[in-house]
């Protein structure tokens, strides 16, 4: 699966779902968590540095997936702004 993806899409699709994600934060007023930090540390992470290519396009595509999941269970996971 990872060769259909180079790094430089996998940073766009994480940078792509970080986005919407921290947006759905701002919309639902959710606190953020340790993984929004975590994915956003991964996309300082240069794409062509140290790191080998396959594994910056699977934590690329890890964190995407966490986002996701947060997203689709905000409520669940993340405190409300007036909780605390």
């Amino acid at each position: 699966m990872l060769s259909l993806f180079d790094p430089k899409t996998t940073f766009l699709i994480l940078l792509s779902v970080q986005t919407l994600h921290l947006l759905h934060h701002r919309l639902v007023k959710r606190h953020i968590s340790f993984a929004e930090v975590a994915s956003s540390s991964l996309l300082c992470v240069p794409l062509s540095g140290p790191v080998p290519a396959p594994l910056l396009m699977t934590a690329h595509l890890a964190m995407a997936v966490v986002q996701v999941v947060g997203s689709v269970w905000i409520k669940r996971l993340s405190p409300d702004w007036q909780r605390t």
